[in-house]
């Protein structure tokens, strides 16, 4: 082989395989102050490439009195900067941490959709024998944003397995909904057995939601007229917890209410201080037990709570 492909080859046996120097001198019948100097030349050449991911920090100053002003057992914070994708990354970066710290063999995990919840999904290098299911109908401007076809590789590797379904959020009736319900079997048996959910949070209002597009004028206007701040899973909360416009969710496909009151971890994961309204909306209304979010968003939720 070439000097640049031995290199490449020790590289790839020492940092990869853990193959020692005194090993690899016997292999290729060298001296192993050799390969030690080859291996400083792959690196020099950039042949040679260690990359470290630095776990992604909590930020205690605002997670411990976040979980005080918003009732909730767990809430990690990260420091954020740069533009709204950058921030989503982040934060996802962190629910993808606490994924791999909490998950077990034999778990069923829900999983929402949106763009935060697919850029966790990039995150996810590993995962235990899950059972993952979708939670929800997608939204015609969102099926490039669901997470579960980012997990399907990683989660089938390990002899776990991806539930989902193709039907819309919106079906624009009871009785389609109840129709398409009726045919998902398997998924809704699933929402009756959550060990964790990963759910994201929409803010909902003329420039805040994608989702207005999702629903015909009638139904938007209905939507404004119930005055909600929050969207989480196609169901709709006031700003104190509330739970509103229930007949415009009896049209949608998702997971219902007494099933994520069941599961035991429900976390949600949002980012901007354009979301802190709708994030204390859904915690008030009890409904979650986790929150990973930027400070950005938690500085503007403890200033709408009076605690800073």
């Amino acid at each position: 082989m070439t000097e640049d492909q031995l290199l490449a080859e020790l590289g790839r046996l020492y940092f990869l395989e853990d193959v020692s120097k005194i090993e690899l001198a016997r292999r290729f019948d060298l001296s192993r102050f050799k390969v030690a100097r080859m291996l400083v030349k792959g690196r020099e050449r950039g042949i040679i490439r260690i990359q470290i991911h630095e776990p992604t920090q909590n930020l205690p100053e605002y997670a411990d009195p976040l979980t005080t002003t918003l009732g909730l057992p767990m809430v990690r914070v990260v420091e954020t900067d740069g533009s709204a994708a950058r921030v989503r990354d982040t934060v996802a970066q962190m629910a993808a941490q606490l994924l791999r710290e909490s998950w077990e063999d034999g778990d069923v995990v829900g999983m929402g959709g949106g763009r935060t919840l697919h850029a966790l999904g990039g995150h996810v290098m590993e995962a235990p024998a899950l059972t993952v299911v979708q939670m929800v109908g997608v939204l015609p401007s969102s099926a490039r944003m669901a997470p579960l076809e980012q997990l399907r590789a990683i989660v089938e590797a390990s002899g776990g397995s991806i539930q989902t379904f193709g039907t819309p959020l919106f079906a624009g009736s009871v009785q389609r909904r109840d129709s398409w319900t009726a045919q998902l079997g398997e998924v809704r048996e699933l929402h009756d057995r959550l060990d964790l959910a990963v759910v994201g949070i929409g803010a909902w209002g003329p420039e805040d939601s994608i989702l207005r597009e999702a629903y015909p004028p009638a139904v938007r206007s209905r939507l404004d007229e119930a005055g909600p701040v929050a969207e989480m899973l196609g169901h709709w909360f006031t700003a104190d917890g509330g739970v509103v416009a229930q007949d415009i969710t009896r049209m949608s496909i998702t997971t219902e209410i007494p099933q994520l009151s069941a599961a035991p971890h429900v976390v949600a994961v949002a980012a901007g201080g354009d979301k802190a309204e709708a994030i204390m909306g859904v915690a008030r209304s009890g409904l979650i037990t986790g929150l990973v979010t930027d400070r950005e968003a938690a500085e503007r939720m403890l200033q709408l709570a009076g605690a800073r």
